[in-house]
């Protein structure tokens, strides 16, 4: 199923008032990435990127993924503070 079929297909389940961390499991098990399953969370529940973030990445369908990229996240958060102080981008 794509995308867009599974969000239309949630679509019904969210005006019932179904829980958001129940989406997240059922976007989840329809075989979305955390990508879209973030951007899924804002489209049905008109959510910021970052309360769609914190939701989706805190629920355990996704600890998995999320721990895999910590380290990566990490390293760009070091990237992003020494571009900040005007530092070498190759020194780190």
């Amino acid at each position: 199923m794509n995308y867009d079929a599974v969000i239309d297909s949630l679509r019904p389940n969210v005006l019932r008032g179904v829980s958001k961390e129940d989406v997240v499991v059922a976007l989840h098990a329809a075989g979305l990435t955390i990508i879209e399953c973030i951007k899924g969370l804002m489209q049905l529940y008109g959510l910021s990127l970052g309360d769609a973030k914190s939701i989706a990445a805190s629920h355990p369908v996704w600890r998995g993924i999320v721990k895999a990229a910590e380290p990566l996240h990490d390293e760009l958060e070091a990237y992003a503070e020494k571009m900040k102080g005007g530092g070498d981008p190759d020194d780190l």
